[in-house]
């Protein structure tokens, strides 16, 4: 390993569990959420992929300094243009289960994640190394934009069969659709409190229809498919164009000159010519 000085991007921040963590894609060859997020944002801003397979919101609670922390760490700033909390879906595994974590701890979990977020010591940066839009967040600022993502729905006999039947033959289902949307209404309620925005994941992909309209969005029941992965990054830049559009990707004036949104980096080829 060779260390050498690398300018950073803006970044954008997924935090989450193995649906952010295979953002970038699965085995096959469609490209997850995450890719497509940082299709949009290329030469524009590092879309920085921390998802953990696996963990709930006490494990992601616990790991959140080394990710994220302040300036008394010793971490180097960088700037922020937004941040994504996506956890949940091992949160709402059902009692018993090993990464099950009961709603009111889940609920002040993400409360803590955000506010832990929100008071480090983080730069909010609209507009490329040019722009003046830059501003310095306090400890005290609540200006990072951060959007939290509810479960998505579970096709819970979808999950069973991938899992594979156990050797003893008694284990029942791990996961309910009904405890998927409890969760999803805790995150709603979060995003409430805390001034965050939200993307409803369970409602994107169709949870409070029947299964045989939402399954189709779930490869193993539980985790993104190909259509699942493009419905969350729809939905993602619905809510950024309706609640931060200023961080939308900068279309007009041929992606650098616009009137609003993020530019493209440096200067335009045929301003080199």
């Amino acid at each position: 390993m060779v260390s050498i000085p690398v300018r950073i991007r803006p970044l954008i921040i997924l935090f989450g569990d193995s649906i952010t963590q295979q953002g970038f894609g699965w085995t096959d060859t469609s490209p997850g959420w995450a890719a497509l997020l940082s299709r949009d944002y290329s030469r524009r801003a590092d879309v920085l992929n921390r998802g953990f397979s696996g963990y709930n919101t006490r494990m992601a609670l616990d790991l959140l300094p080394n990710i994220v922390g302040s300036s008394s760490t010793g971490q180097q700033q960088t700037n922020i243009l937004f941040a994504t909390v996506f956890f949940g879906a091992n949160d709402a595994a059902l009692p018993g289960e090993l990464q099950h974590i009961p709603p009111d701890e889940y609920s002040n979990n993400l409360i803590s994640i955000v506010e832990h977020m929100k008071k480090s010591t983080l730069q909010v940066s609209v507009g490329d190394d040019n722009s003046k839009d830059v501003e310095s967040c306090s400890s005290d600022d609540d200006d990072l934009p951060i959007i939290l993502f509810t479960p998505p729905p579970v096709d819970a006999d979808a999950w069973y069969a991938h899992r594979g039947e156990p050797k003893d033959k008694k284990r029942i289902n791990d996961r309910a659709n009904e405890n998927a949307k409890l969760y999803g209404d805790i995150v709603k309620d979060v995003a409430k409190k805390a001034n965050c925005s939200v993307l409803d994941v369970f409602d994107c992909l169709g949870g409070n229809g029947p299964v045989e309209t939402y399954g189709k969005h779930l490869r193993d029941g539980l985790h993104l498919s190909a259509s699942g992965n493009v419905l969350v990054y729809e939905g993602l830049m619905e809510v950024l164009g309706k609640d931060h559009p200023h961080l939308l990707p900068m279309i007009d004036g041929s992606g650098k000159y616009g009137k609003s949104g993020i530019p493209l980096e440096e200067k335009l080829w045929g301003e080199l010519c």
